[in-house]
């Protein structure tokens, strides 16, 4: 019979308990074998019963007990019950119950345990049952039709349906299914709530039945008290996992695991760490999980030293490294920023998955060792392993800060080569890539044809225009995003935020600012902050922005700061300028930027001994500008230009462009911004730097290196210079090109002698 336990009136789950015979009626052996037989209609009448309102099952021992068709009826004595228990536990059926391997075989012994009464013998039954609604064959509909026909279910029996509910992700059935067992009168045993805990999805459920496990006794069991501190963390209560854990009597390395494990899945990585160090302490040797996990929460610590220690330890115990304990080992040292011990770790694996070549390769990227992270991409592909969605990622993230547009695209063109899988993370990933390599537009063709797109995605699009200047276009996403249900958050608001300041929306600005908190209930960070000072002081509000500093909630950063200095360079406010450099110093007084600023600004006002007096102070404070790096992709090569470079094989090339570039932009009046210069030298020396900038040279390979019309894509890690910025602006003009830079602050593109910024960065 195919069809499965009915469900209750309330259509949640099957009843399984139901009213039995009286076990003070005593049947004849007819009565019992016809009872046997029973049509299946009053086992579905019965369970209509709703569940919430389970019907008692009787639990007493009967009187009668079933036996075989035909048998003789026999007293009941101590010896023939204890000869008869064993002729059951011995019974060739339950031999043959623990070889099936199938459901066909299993409906067999069935079927043979039916014919000899040894279906309706509680402790058999519980073993048919177990055997089916936990084993790799079974069907948990066929075990609760069994279970539905025992007379006294036990314990055991009981818990074999709870697992099988467990093990088949039917948390409600199974927590359901233990009321009516506690309905019915079977109490619970030390074995069951193991298995209830792990169905628990929330802190309430899991508190109801850490009561009943402590009023039915079993509050010290160790197994119990694991499996407690494991239902904790996955709901997210790591402090009652802690109590738990503490409260303890005899803590065992499982228990040690099982916190410290807790620990690191909630980033508590240095508490993790603590009590690897107590259960040091307290003699316990650690297992694997407990290495693994405390490897992880080492990777996250950044701590090498405990790292270094527990990989002793396990070359000192002659411990088996397989390839999960030498992955976290490689990541551990990867993390820590020891490149040579993890790669020579990993040359000696004599087995790699793609796990360990992405814990590889993901490590270098975060390093910003973008060129080993390729070269290992390529021996990867060597060796013949296909990468997956998370390699992919890590690489673009490397394209993305390279501004590596065409290595960008290939990697792109290899995910659908390869039929990688371009989930959520995977397509915004691309979207980012494409954005800060400066192609916004096919940024947004490969937003708009993402099958789902969540906040994330909308966030990443909506920054990329707000950053590429199109401030207009990211507030009307923001619109259409709300539209679609999505709910922004504090990430999502920055690049909003950006996007009003770019488009000079100040009053649009406020509206969203003042919106998030009420609506949205989101508190303004400092990064919301600097968005607002840089709207203010870009619409020239310097007295709004820099009341709005002072009436912060929070200590204001450098970026804030920095917005506001940056406004007065541009509207010339240097009262406004002397005060913030004061503040930036005391809270910075190594930022070198405050200074190459203010020199700027003393320098656009003439006020040359001012200008002296703060590149002296610079030098009195041993406080140096961090070196100018430019880079630009030709064919797919990323090349690297630092101020004055002669590196380069195309270096005599370079700056024979460089002259020609200079001595044509002086033809349409360009005059060399010597203030930009912060050595005391000549005026030719410095005018012969000046044009030596890293940004210069790189775009004078690019002019040299591609077609006439071809775009140049610079990346440069610091602000683009008063002179680079209006050289670059005759340059796009003279030359006919579209120069896109992209610096430390925003993207400038630069198209016939004007750029996208409107002088404002």
């Amino acid at each position: 019979h195919r069809e499965g336990p009915r469900v209750s009136s309330d259509g949640n789950t099957p009843t399984l308990f139901r009213e039995r015979p009286s076990s003070k009626k005593r049947l004849s052996v007819c009565e019992r074998e016809e009872e046997k037989l029973l049509p299946l209609r009053e086992q579905r009448l019965s369970m209509a019963t709703p569940l919430c309102h389970p019907p008692q099952v009787a639990v007493s021992t009967p009187t009668s007990t079933r036996r075989p068709l035909g048998s003789p009826q026999t007293p009941t004595t101590a010896t023939a019950t204890t000869s008869k228990n064993t002729a059951i536990h011995t019974h060739p059926c339950l031999h043959l119950l623990e070889t099936c391997s199938s459901m066909a075989e299993l409906k067999q012994v069935h079927a043979q345990m039916i014919r000899t009464g040894l279906a309706f013998e509680p402790s058999a039954a519980g073993r048919l049952v177990s055997a089916c609604a936990l084993g790799d064959f079974g069907s948990l509909i066929y075990a609760c039709l069994i279970f539905s026909q025992v007379t006294n279910p036990t314990s055991f029996t009981c818990n074999s349906i709870i697992r099988g509910y467990t093990n088949g992700n039917l948390p409600h059935e199974a927590l359901c299914f233990y009321l009516g067992m506690m309905g019915s009168g079977l109490n619970p045993d030390n074995y069951t709530f193991p298995s209830l805990f792990k169905c628990c999805r929330d802190v309430g459920e899991g508190q109801q039945l850490h009561c009943h496990a402590v009023k039915f006794g079993f509050g010290s069991d160790s197994y119990i008290q694991n499996t407690l501190m494991n239902m904790y963390s996955d709901c997210g209560d790591l402090s009652s996992a802690r109590r738990v854990f503490d409260k303890m009597t005899g803590r065992n390395v499982v228990s040690w695991a099982t916190m410290i494990g807790a620990s690191t899945k909630w980033d508590r990585a240095i508490e993790a760490l603590d009590l690897y160090r107590q259960m040091e302490l307290e003699k316990v040797e650690p297992n694997e999980v407990t290495l693994l996990n405390v490897l992880t929460a080492c990777s996250r610590a950044r701590d090498l030293g405990t790292g270094e220690q527990v990989h002793g330890y396990m070359l000192e115990k002659n411990l088996k490294i397989d390839l999960v304990l030498g992955t976290a080992l490689l990541d551990m040292y990867c993390k820590c920023g020891c490149f040579s011990l993890a790669r020579q770790l990993f040359d000696d694996m004599l087995e790699k998955n793609l796990y360990c070549w992405n814990v590889m390769i993901n490590g270098h990227v975060e390093d910003s060792d973008y060129e080993e992270a390729f070269l290992l991409f390529r021996e990867m592909q060597l060796g013949g392993i296909i990468a997956d969605k998370v390699t992919v990622v890590s690489l673009l993230l490397a394209c993305s800060h390279l501004g590596a547009l065409e290595l960008g695209k290939w990697l792109h063109a290899y995910v659908h080569r390869n039929n990688v899988e371009v989930d959520v993370v995977l397509g915004t990933a691309l979207v980012d890539m494409y954005a800060k390599c400066g192609s916004v537009e096919t940024a947004m063709q490969v937003f708009l044809e993402l099958p789902y797109k969540d906040v994330m995605s909308w966030t990443s699009m909506i920054g990329s225009l707000a950053m590429s200047g199109r401030g207009g276009k990211a507030l009307e996403l923001f619109d259409e995003m709300q539209r679609r249900g999505i709910k922004p958050d504090a990430v999502t608001f920055v690049g909003v935020l950006a996007a009003c300041s770019h488009a000079g929306l100040v009053d649009e600005g406020m509206s969203h600012f003042e919106s998030m908190p009420t609506v949205y209930h989101i508190h303004p960070s400092v990064e919301h902050y600097g968005c607002m000072v840089d709207l203010y002081a870009r619409s020239g509000h310097i007295g709004r922005a820099e009341e709005l500093i002072r009436n912060m909630p929070m200590e204001p950063d450098d970026f804030v700061l920095g917005g506001l200095l940056g406004a007065c360079r541009v509207h010339g406010n240097l009262d406004v300028a002397e005060r913030t450099v004061q503040r930036i110093l005391e809270i910075y007084p190594e930022n070198a930027g405050a200074y190459v600023l203010l020199s700027n600004i003393y320098g656009s006002l003439g006020k040359w001994d001012e200008l002296k007096g703060t590149r002296d102070l610079m030098v009195e404070r041993n406080i140096r500008k961090p070196p100018g790096c430019s880079m630009v992709e030709v064919d797919g090569v990323v090349h690297e230009f630092v101020m004055g470079d002669d590196s380069h094989p195309q270096s005599a090339e370079i700056y024979a462009m460089i002259e020609d570039m200079v001595c044509q932009m002086k033809e349409v009046g360009y005059v060399p911004n010597m203030s930009q210069v912060l050595f005391d030298m000549e005026e030719e020396e410095k005018e012969t730097a000046l044009r030596h900038h890293s940004e210069k040279l790189a775009i004078a390979f690019g002019l040299i290196s591609t077609r006439p019309g071809t775009p140049i894509r610079v990346i440069k890690n610091l602000r683009v210079c008063n002179d680079c910025h209006s050289a670059i602006k005759l340059i796009s003009k003279i030359y006919c090109r579209e120069i896109i830079v992209r610096d430390r602050n925003r993207f400038h593109h630069f198209t016939d002698g004007s750029c996208s910024c409107k002088g404002f960065w």
